[in-house]
């Protein structure tokens, strides 16, 4: 197939191309490298090609040229930053998305989204994709317009679609900057350099941790399930830890033994967050494989040999 990766320097997008190219799918890559990194890429860089361009941005003659036959859109803008920008935050969320479906009018790839699954009413656990939807922050807001516009341009124009809503997604080549706060980078890269790390509010605060190569995995099965088009789906490990137990387990697996700092509860934070993911199990035969304990090791060891070759 011949397939579209936008954010696909990133994060997540750039452990999805590398996949794709092991598959022997051929792989466009957009990204603005705003958060990306073209060294995220390296291993894959001579079988892809790359286009550096915002995707909030017009799309140039080349890419508007080419036939894919799905595109994978992933760019996100900053869900912690999207109250201080909530402009930025629409431009990437929903004008992105726009662009992306004024791309696939023409050929009627199907377009698989990554949205948030922060976007659930939160009041009763565990959620499930009929839970409500409660948006908290802009950003929450932007990823819900993002896949009603989805289901909009799939009503009217055929383009076939899946939506899959992340927990809270870890894993190498997380990058950690003003902007981008990942928690379990965090504590890793702190505690690595013998720093105190910061837990807001008071650390009972709970999330559902998920391993980045089991999401790839579930990326990946959507491409050719047609059990999954025009269906949302929850992707978790379903197991709830507080940032608390978090804490402990990174300090046990780096051998520090460091008091926290603490500080005030982020804006927007939510208090619990444990996710029901059958609706994938029944669909796409998935399930999340990584436990924590071993997903964290693998991210030590990743920063560990990253500061020894720099």
């Amino acid at each position: 197939m011949k397939i579209l990766v936008t954010g696909g320097a990133g994060f997540i997008g750039s452990h999805l191309v590398e996949k794709l190219v092991v598959l022997n799918h051929e792989v466009d890559v957009l990204d603005d490298l705003s958060n990306g990194k073209r060294e995220n890429l390296e291993t894959v860089w001579s079988r892809i090609r790359f286009h550096e361009l915002d995707v909030s941005k017009p799309l140039t003659e080349h890419l508007l040229r080419n036939r894919f036959d799905a595109i994978y859109h992933l760019p996100c803008f900053p869900r912690s930053q999207s109250f201080e920008n909530p402009k930025r935050d629409v431009e990437v969320n929903i004008i992105g998305m726009v662009n992306i479906l004024e791309l696939a009018k023409r050929d009627k790839p199907k377009v698989i989204f990554s949205s948030n699954s922060g976007i659930y009413d939160t009041s009763k656990m565990p959620i499930d994709e009929n839970t409500p939807d409660d948006p908290k922050t802009p950003y929450d807001l932007d990823k819900l317009q993002a896949e009603k516009y989805l289901k909009l341009y799939h009503d009217t124009f055929g383009i076939q679609y899946v939506i899959f809503r992340f927990a809270t997604v870890y894993g190498p080549r997380q990058s950690l900057s003003p902007r981008w706060k990942p928690v379990v980078l965090e504590f890793i890269a702190s505690l690595l350099k013998s720093e105190r790390p910061v837990i807001h509010w008071d650390g009972g605060q709970t999330r559902d941790f998920i391993y980045v190569n089991d999401i790839v995995n579930a990326l990946v099965m959507a491409l050719d399930d047609k059990n999954a088009d025009g269906e949302t789906m929850i992707l978790g490990s379903g197991r709830e830890t507080s940032i608390n137990e978090l804490y402990r387990v990174v300090s046990r697996i780096v051998g520090a033994n460091i008091e926290p700092l603490h500080e005030p509860k982020k804006l927007g934070d939510i208090r619990r967050m444990r996710y029901n993911c059958k609706k994938a199990e029944r669909i796409l035969q998935w399930k999340a494989t990584t436990t924590l304990e071993e997903g964290v090791r693998k991210v030590v060891e990743f920063q560990k040999d990253r500061s020894t070759t720099k």
